[in-house]
């Protein structure tokens, strides 16, 4: 049984492989002869892009961010440029062989021609369709592999440059210690890390608000993420060989009017890309690289706080205001320490860091710490220079000015007193020199240490100045030894001077004693002329006085006082004030002659009167007989008499019925709106100066008197009852508290009872009169009322109980009538509450009083009737 089933298995596997060979001769392209070579071409070519690739990085080279955009542009320039060869070739060669793949085709028996031209045209479509898919899978693929490639060759580059980033520890210990940060960079040097090229390049930029990166990380996070889309875009802008409208012919043959369907979406190169995991992992590696690496920037941007903050303070110095201040040597020295540190600690900085993949370039940031720490250094050598410059001129102008003073010849009391005055005050400056020149000597030590630049005459003029303080040092001890014999000189010299002024001082006095001065008659712009003429001697005396006296205090010498030259002072101010007052009165008095008593101000016409008043007793006092005073004194008693009455007719409380009696008694009508103090001399009315001031002191008092009327009845024209409710009843109502209104009461009647005994009462007597008699009704009302709303309150309770009502019908009667009584007059003060209108109102008092006498009749009776009822219960 075996050998059938062997024989039969054979022939079934051969025939099986003999189909399996046919078919793969059929759809496998590579054994296509006409297709096999432009396949394998294709793949060569796909191999050659893989392998050449596109958009290289140098691996020796730093890279700017302008020139890393600039050279990815040019290489992908370069590269759309050669993938548009590639793709024109791979559709060269893909159309060429899809001819040979046609003539391979349709070369078939004679016989056979017409039926592969019907049968199998649609088959041969087919399979083009598919040869050119593969092809457009082959480019594809080949597309992907290089964005992948480059993308990773690029993160491989950043990789190894990242991984020979310096620890933290080791970028802080590059501004802590100077010599361990040598060792440690000449360590790090000897390593493998200086093999490498950093890849990129930033700078640090320095401000005085903050240190940053130029370009920052997130500019080279979006250079690198363009790059790539950049990339991404010109791989999938090469185009689908399906999509070609030039494989049309070859896929339908001209007359073929069968369709067959080609896939327009062939190109599948940008899902790819799109749903790439592992480009998508190497994109994110990359931009993980570049935070690494400004991660350790910053920590490296961080050393350099230190220098922000001294940056800011130098860029913030107000040098201006520097200049305008006053300083000391220990600022100086302080500063020319700091600045040359500054500068050193700025210029030891180096250039450029490489922190792994990232070249940090520092040259912005020293040129600014240097030229700011520089500026401030000039400005200060230069502040050193000019003040040390100014102390020396001014120390050796002190000493050419006091050599000056102690050399010249001294004969007047003034230049004696000068010399012995600048003796004493050199002696002592001396030793201020000697201390200014110990600064300066500092100033210039410190510009010798820090060798700041100095002209070279001001060091010579310094080296002379020693010089120049030890000559004056003995010129000023030779002046001491002589300071005795000078000073027997300056005293000698003063007296003569005190005893020159006496004698000056005696000329005046006789020029202000001449008769003519002080005569009536003279002419008086010849006398202010004599008057200037000796004011100006005088005060040329007193200066004179004033400068001896300043001498003896000074030398403590005994002060001469100088009593005659005070006692002319002072007659040459009353003479002086005598001719002053001669020619104000005659213009005041003019003046007042020409107004009206309304127009005077009264208060300054009083003072000016007095006040010449008091200046004539001075002038009696202080002046000799003469006739000047006698005439300045009998003009102002006349105004002094007369103020009286003129005070009497401006007395502004005057009214009607007063002028009228002034015009009585004077025989003439007065008005203060046309009365000049000239007319009432033309009127004689000065002589009715009594009169006039009867009348009006009269009016004044008349004014008092009325206004205190006036205020009472005011007073009582507001004044209200205080009216509460009874019980629960609506229609009863008791007075409230009263002491108030009593106290007011008791003060009104005492001011008015005064009023009416005043003098000045007459013209409103009827008024006060009535008022008093009103107010004293108001008091006897009030008692009553009073009274009457007390008793009420007290029986009111008990006749309202039946059982009293019937045991006393004729007392209950009375109590009825007086309760009517109280109701209606508290329901009238309750709608007029004013006190005085209700207590003064007609019949009120009597009505009270009757009320009253019925409430005491029946309080009697009620006794009785509880009495007898009392002695019955018992």
């Amino acid at each position: 049984m075996w050998k059938p089933f062997y024989v039969w298995r054979t022939k079934i596997r051969a025939k099986k492989i003999c189909l399996a060979k046919q078919s793969l001769q059929k759809y496998l392209f590579i054994l296509s002869p006409s297709l096999s070579s432009a396949l394998m071409d294709i793949r060569k070519m796909c191999c050659q892009i893989t392998e050449t690739g596109f958009c290289h990085m140098k691996k020796q080279h730093t890279y700017t961010l302008q020139e890393f955009q600039d050279t990815k542009i040019k290489q992908l320039q370069e590269a759309s440029k050669d993938l548009e060869k590639f793709h024109e070739l791979v559709k060269e060669v893909t159309v060429c062989a899809c001819g040979h793949y046609r003539l391979e085709t349709e070369a078939c028996p004679d016989g056979e021609k017409k039926i592969v031209s019907e049968i199998n045209m649609f088959f041969f479509s087919s399979r083009i369709i598919h040869l050119i898919r593969l092809i457009d899978c082959l480019v594809a693929t080949t597309l992907h592999s290089s964005v992948v490639n480059t993308v990773a060759e690029m993160l491989t580059l950043l990789q190894v440059q990242a991984g020979q980033t310096p620890s933290d520890a080791i970028i802080q210990s590059w501004s802590h210690d100077s010599t361990a940060a040598e060792k440690e960079m000449k360590k790090f040097a000897d390593s493998e890390a200086l093999h490498f090229h950093p890849v990129f390049m930033s700078e640090l930029m320095l401000d005085t608000n903050s240190l940053t990166y130029k370009p920052s990380e997130e500019n080279f996070q979006d250079a690198v993420a363009d790059f790539i889309e950049r990339f991404k875009n010109m791989v999938m802008s090469v185009k689908a060989l399906s999509t070609d409208p030039v494989f049309d012919s070859v896929i339908r043959p001209e007359g073929d009017k069968k369709v067959v369907k080609k896939d327009e979406n062939a190109h599948p190169l940008e899902d790819i890309l799109k749903n790439d995991g592992h480009l998508k992992s190497i994109t994110n590696s990359i931009q993980e690289l570049l935070w690494f690496a400004f991660a350790a920037a910053e920590v490296y941007s961080n050393t350099f706080e230190r220098f922000q903050l001294v940056y800011r303070e130098n860029e913030s110095l107000d040098l201006d205001a520097l200049h305008k201040q006053d300083h000391d040597v220990a600022f100086f020295e302080k500063a020319l320490t700091l600045y040359p540190s500054q500068h050193e600690e700025a210029t030891r900085i180096q250039q450029e860091r490489r922190l792994g993949l990232l070249l940090v370039d520092t040259r912005q940031l020293k040129e600014k710490l240097q030229s700011s720490s520089l500026r401030c250094l000039n400005v200060i050598n230069h502040m050193l220079t000019q003040l040390a410059k100014r102390k020396v001129d001014t120390i050796m102008a002190e000493v050419s000015e006091a050599e000056v003073k102690l050399g010249l010849h001294r004969s007047t009391t003034a230049e004696l007193a000068d010399f012995l005055t600048f003796l004493d005050e050199i002696e002592n400056s001396i030793g201020e020199l000697k201390k200014e020149q110990e600064t300066v000597s500092k100033m210039y030590n410190l510009i010798n240490v820090h060798a700041v630049p100095t002209p070279l005459e001001d060091v010579v003029r310094f080296a002379t100045l020693e010089t120049f303080i030890d000559s004056l040092e003995r010129i000023t001890a030779d002046a001491v030894e002589e300071k005795d014999s000078t000073m027997q000189r300056f005293c000698s010299s003063l007296q003569m001077d005190i005893k020159e002024l006496n004698n000056e001082d005696m000329k005046i006095r006789l020029k202000l004693l001449d008769p003519q001065i002080l005569d009536i008659d003279a002419n008086s712009s010849h006398v202010r002329q004599q008057l200037r003429e000796i004011q100006v001697s005088i005060e040329d005396l007193k200066s004179k006085a004033s400068c001896c006296v300043s001498y003896q205090r000074n030398f403590k010498m005994e002060v001469t006082t100088f009593e005659s030259l005070e006692q002319l002072m002072s007659m040459f101010k009353l003479t002086q004030l005598l001719w002053d007052s001669l020619e104000q009165w005659d213009c005041l008095q003019s003046g007042w002659q020409q107004s009206t008593l309304e127009q005077l101000d009264m208060e300054q016409f009083t003072s000016q009167v007095n006040k010449y008043s008091k200046c004539i007793s001075q002038l009696e006092e202080g002046l000799p007989p003469n006739s000047s005073v006698p005439c300045l004194k009998e003009k102002v008693e006349v105004m002094m008499h007369r103020l009286p009455v003129i005070t009497d007719l401006h007395n502004p409380h005057m009214k009607p019925k007063h002028w009228k009696t002034l015009k009585s008694l004077v025989g003439t009508s007065l008005n203060v709106n046309e009365l000049t103090i000239a007319a009432l001399e033309e009127l004689n009315i000065f002589q009715y100066a009594k009169e006039i001031h009867e009348v009006s002191e009269q009016a004044p008092g008349e004014v008092s008197v009325e206004t205190i009327i006036s205020k009472v009845e005011d007073l009582w024209k507001n004044t209200e009852f205080t009216v509460l409710p009874h019980g629960d009843s609506k229609d009863a109502f008791i007075l409230g508290g009263t002491e108030d209104i009593q106290a007011l009461l008791d003060d009104s009647i005492i001011n008015v009872g005064t009023v009416a005994s005043s003098c000045y009462v007459a013209p409103i007597k009827w008024r006060v009169n009535e008022l008093l008699r009103q107010l004293t009704l108001f008091n006897q009302t009030l008692d009553e009322w009073l009274t009457c709303q007390r008793n009420w309150l007290s029986l009111e309770s008990m006749f309202m109980a039946p059982d009293i009502q019937r045991q006393l019908p004729t007392e209950s009667d009375m109590f009825l009538k007086v309760d009517n009584s109280w109701k209606k007059l508290m329901a009238k003060v309750k709608r007029m509450p004013n006190a005085f209108d209700a207590a003064t109102q007609s019949g009120l008092l009597e009505t009270l009083q009757e009320n009253n006498t019925l409430l005491n009749e029946i309080q009697k009776c009620l006794e009785a009737y509880l009495e007898s009822k009392r002695v019955m219960d018992q």
